[in-house]
């Protein structure tokens, strides 16, 4: 599988930092017409190659696997980055927001980010053997809170709300949005919705590297709740439910956690959520769900929604293994196994 891991380009001398503004500010130029600026062969190469319909203002310089090189040296960092007239290129000093694995360094990109640059290194990595757990952790996506988790481990049941701000900042945006368009400022609006995204990306990178550590400490399998299809669903149920399904992040988070707990070894099944929101998990009747985030129980009485639907993926993939992992059954297919998954290219902190 291949890994990109995002470092910053720091401590840059006078003389690299201008060589580099050179090279990336003439592979801009070169993108939008101008064939005769002085770029170096194989960054031209790249460059025709990736970016063959050109609508962005600026491009990520793209570095070809075999012109570059990663060393350490003392406590340092050091990308080779092949540029134009100076033989062998230029080594710029890099701090990565996470440790590098071992694995053979890929084609990377090099962006710049308000006057910043950060090197987008992708790392081709082995990832270990899928191990055999001893407990589960089921994770129930929703609306409310991002994800809900049931840790059940020998009788015991240990729950967890996680991502409850992603609703506020949605919310946030989509009121600033509105606002904005009244006044007509509508090149505003594409500014902020990136910065909702990055937002809402850095609340799923910590929620999965939590669902990650507490399964890798537990040695549990990680169980998703099957959203195969909710957007069709849901179709003509209402424009809120239309609005919140579509906007909800299920996909990205599901691949992080598929992707965070494949370099652990750790299995991540699904397990069918039909009828997991609208049973009772303790006496099995049926019950409705009154509120996003009340569910009632005829016999049982009140119960937190998120948490009752937690529990029936956690009690339907126990019953689907005979769940007895600590004699040694086997767990089903992992969606993360590396036949299976290719892990996103997308900086991981």
């Amino acid at each position: 599988m291949r890994l990109t891991i995002q470092a910053g380009i720091v401590g840059l001398t006078r003389r690299k930092r201008g060589i580099l503004n050179k090279e990336y500010a003439n592979l801009q130029r070169f993108l939008h017409g101008d064939k005769t600026v002085p770029l170096y062969s194989a960054n031209k190469q790249q460059a025709l190659r990736f970016y063959k319909k050109v609508k962005r203002k600026e491009y990520p310089l793209s570095l070809r696997s075999d012109l570059i090189n990663l060393k350490r040296a003392k406590a340092f960092w050091f990308l080779k980055v092949p540029v134009c007239g100076v033989r062998g290129g230029i080594k710029v000093p890099v701090k990565p927001h996470r440790e590098f694995p071992n694995g053979k360094l890929c084609e990377s990109k090099i962006v710049r980010r308000n006057k910043r640059y950060m090197a987008m290194l992708t790392f081709d990595v082995s990832p270990p053997s899928m191990r055999r757990c001893s407990s589960i952790l089921a994770v129930d996506l929703g609306e409310r809170f991002t994800a809900t988790t049931v840790l059940w481990q020998k009788d015991v049941m240990k729950a967890q709300f996680l991502g409850k701000e992603i609703r506020g900042i949605r919310r946030h945006y989509a009121w600033l949005r509105r606002r904005l368009q009244e006044r007509g400022l509508t090149h505003v609006v594409k500014r902020i919705g990136k910065k909702e995204k990055r937002c809402v990306n850095a609340v799923l990178h910590r929620v999965s590297k939590w669902i990650v550590s507490i399964a890798d400490s537990n040695d549990s399998y990680i169980v998703l709740g099957d959203l195969t299809g909710i957007r069709q669903r849901t179709n003509g149920k209402g424009k809120r439910l239309n609005r919140i399904v579509s906007n909800m992040p299920y996909y990205r988070l599901t691949k992080m956690i598929e992707y965070k707990a494949m370099l652990m070894g750790i299995p991540v099944v699904t397990a069918s959520e039909a009828y997991t929101s609208t049973t009772c998990h303790i006496c099995g009747c049926e019950g409705k769900r009154k509120t996003q985030g009340l569910f009632i129980c005829p016999r049982c009485g009140e119960y937190n929604a998120d948490l009752n639907g937690a529990i029936n993926i956690a009690k339907k993939f126990e019953g689907a293994l005979g769940y007895m992992p600590l004699a040694g059954a086997s767990c089903e297919h992992a969606l993360n196994q590396a036949s299976s998954l290719e892990a996103p290219c997308e900086s991981v902190g």
